[in-house]
């Protein structure tokens, strides 16, 4: 299908959007079988994209997603960062990715006697600390309807039991998250640690959603407990900001950390701040394409080796992911709404409208929405070694919801 307008976008995406989920298993970054992350359950991108789009438009695939990912919590706690039917690193290998379904048949299936292998963080070269945040706060978010009030009670003592595995694994150092040098979260490409924005930013909102969810079933010794531990963490974060108005990549590490920034934003800052940070953005991080995710970037030496094998060095280093720039249409919207100057409203409203129908033509002349494109020419960042899914679940799940709230306003 050839992609020509919004309204093409707009349909084929909420079909593409029903495609990614597989009923009794969950929602997957790629509908095509032919593309790596097909038949796997990504906890951090089915998190985004039901925050985006499936809790309110197809909680059932919601729903199944959690069921699949609690059906595989360790007795301490832990979740796993992704849920596989397939081999996913045999996928990766030029040449090789064919092997990836029938030998997890005949290894998984055949052998081991079971349909499905989780992968939990520091197996398969994959860090994900970020995991049990997204979570915690797509299943608050879901409990405020009528039928995730019921659903999420059902599952609270493990979602509880999931929280208590990061206070546990990770204790707050005077309010913050401090974590071993790994490949810590969602760019885990790059090798980082130390008291990071984006884990600190998600931790800390997360623990609003647990004593939130801890009052709604009337657990009151856990919801005193998350709401201390709240207030220290959300006045300790103002420490990761900067005042020149973004969220650094660490307290130690003052680079931009523009998914942070925008995070932030979303949960914890007033319109008239983000506007400062709007401003910063634009600046320091817009390229033709969009939002890139650090800057100044990191260097060679801080690039996990695995994709520095692969040539794909700037895989969240140097490339642009769509959905980041639509999800800060989400706090470009919100300024149009309720900023109290009215001329504000008025230049955040054309410019959220300028970012989505900019966005929009580069799908269109892409003929698709590819999971990462090169900052400067509006091309998919494709290589020898790898080839990027051509509709990703985050892009779709983020376009809708901008979608969305543009027709608000």
């Amino acid at each position: 299908m050839k992609l020509r307008d919004s309204a093409d976008l707009n349909l084929h995406f909420r079909v593409q959007l029903e495609n990614h989920y597989k009923k009794g298993f969950g929602i997957m970054p790629t509908a095509d079988p032919n593309e790596v992350f097909y038949n796997q359950v990504w906890v951090r991108d089915a998190a985004h994209a039901s925050l985006n789009y499936y809790i309110d438009e197809f909680p059932e695939a919601f729903e199944d997603t959690l069921v699949t990912i609690l059906r595989y919590q360790k007795s301490d706690g832990a979740l796993p960062l992704r849920v596989e039917r397939e081999y996913l690193l045999l996928k990766l290998i030029p040449g090789l990715g064919w092997l990836g379904r029938p030998f997890f048949r005949l290894i998984e299936h055949i052998i081991r006697g079971r349909r499905e292998r989780p992968i939990y963080t520091g197996e398969d070269f994959n860090g994900a600390r970020d995991t049990v945040p997204l979570i915690l706060i797509a299943a608050h978010r879901y409990s405020r309807s009528v039928e995730g009030k019921a659903f999420i009670k059902d599952r609270y003592k493990q979602l509880l039991r999931a929280y208590r595995y990061v206070t546990d694994e990770y204790p707050l150092h005077e309010g913050l998250i401090e974590l071993p040098k790994s490949t810590s979260d969602w760019a885990d490409s790059i090798v980082r640690g130390g008291k990071l924005g984006l884990i600190n930013v998600l931790w800390t909102e997360s623990q609003r959603a647990m004593h939130e969810l801890a009052l709604l079933y009337e657990d009151s010794e856990t919801a005193q407990e998350t709401g201390t531990l709240f207030a220290e963490s959300h006045a300790t974060l103002r420490d990761l900001y900067d005042p020149a108005g973004y969220i650094r990549c660490s307290l130690s590490d003052g680079r931009i950390d523009t998914v942070a920034s925008i995070m932030y934003a979303i949960f914890f800052l007033a319109p008239e701040e983000s506007v400062g940070m709007q401003n910063l953005l634009r600046e320091r991080v817009l390229r033709r394409v969009g939002l890139v995710n650090f800057d100044p970037p990191y260097g060679a030496k801080d690039i996990y080796w695995a994709f520095k094998v692969i040539s794909h060095g700037g895989y969240h280093n140097a490339y642009v992911w769509p959905w980041i720039t639509l999800q800060n249409i989400v706090i470009k919207v919100r300024i149009a709404q309720t900023h109290h100057d009215q001329t504000v409203r008025a230049i955040y409203k054309e410019e959220a409208r300028r970012d989505f129908s900019d966005i929009s033509q580069l799908f269109i002349d892409s003929n698709g929405a590819y999971e990462i494109y090169l900052p400067d020419t509006r091309k998919p960042a494709q290589t020898r070694f790898y080839k990027p899914p051509r509709f990703f679940l985050a892009n779709l799940a983020t376009w809708e919801n901008a979608r969305m709230q543009l027709d608000r306003i």
